[in-house]
């Protein structure tokens, strides 16, 4: 129960990081894509639930974007995003243990970016889809002869402030904050094993969720 609190709490601010972009400064009209591509490198920290963050490390989350200008700001698009855990060895009793997950998936996007200045944006969005949870190591070798795949639905919700290399530049670098939900309780199952003597039957209890913390590039379209 705490810890979906503090999932929802976190929710909550970026929803509120969210509309406090979009109504603090107006588009100016000095530049107004039409669109975008978008390229975001994070790395994962704090995974929950707690068997997650026992026996996983994250080192990769990626998304790739197209996003259109709808109007004034709201953008709309579609991607793809990749994420990588490596498996923590020291969790389990066997410490020669080696493997990770990997979750490729499709999203669709929305958001709202306001330029504050000529070379300044910031964005509040949402992007939500569908992953591949594709777990392999050693024991997944052994009882099912390779990767063991799941499915889930993902929601991430993303704060990202970009700076133009230039005034009105097509070429812009971002900082980008965001916390990724995945509709899916991680357990020993997803790693191939029937018992893991580190972790008790409470620690498999809660969706799997990360923040992330990275940087950007993006190629801006057009003007109006």
């Amino acid at each position: 129960m705490k810890t979906m609190k503090k999932s929802s709490l976190i929710l909550y601010l970026f929803i509120c990081s969210f509309f406090f972009v979009s109504n603090t400064h107006s588009q100016t009209s000095t530049f107004s894509p039409t669109g975008s591509f978008s390229l975001d490198l994070g790395v994962p920290a704090k995974p929950q639930n707690p068997a997650f963050e026992h026996t996983m490390e994250g080192l990769l989350n990626a998304g790739f974007d197209f996003r259109y200008n709808a109007f004034k700001g709201l953008t709309v698009g579609l991607g793809l995003k990749y994420t990588f855990f490596t498996l923590n060895s020291f969790a389990f009793s066997n410490t020669a243990i080696s493997g990770g997950m990997q979750s490729p998936g499709a999203y669709a996007f929305l958001g709202y970016e306001k330029f504050t200045t000529e070379r300044i944006s910031f964005t509040g969005s949402i992007r939500g889809g569908y992953s591949f949870l594709m777990n392999f190591n050693d024991s997944c070798k052994v009882n099912h002869g390779g990767q063991h795949i799941s499915e889930s639905l993902f929601v991430e919700p993303q704060v990202e402030m970009v700076m133009l290399t230039d005034k009105v530049s097509e070429h812009g670098f971002s900082m980008v904050l965001g916390y990724s939900f995945y509709f899916h309780e991680f357990s020993n199952e997803d790693l191939c094993m029937k018992d893991i003597s580190t972790l008790f039957e409470e620690d498999y209890q809660g969706i799997t969720r990360y923040f992330s913390i990275g940087f950007g590039y993006r190629y801006y379209m057009g003007r109006r």
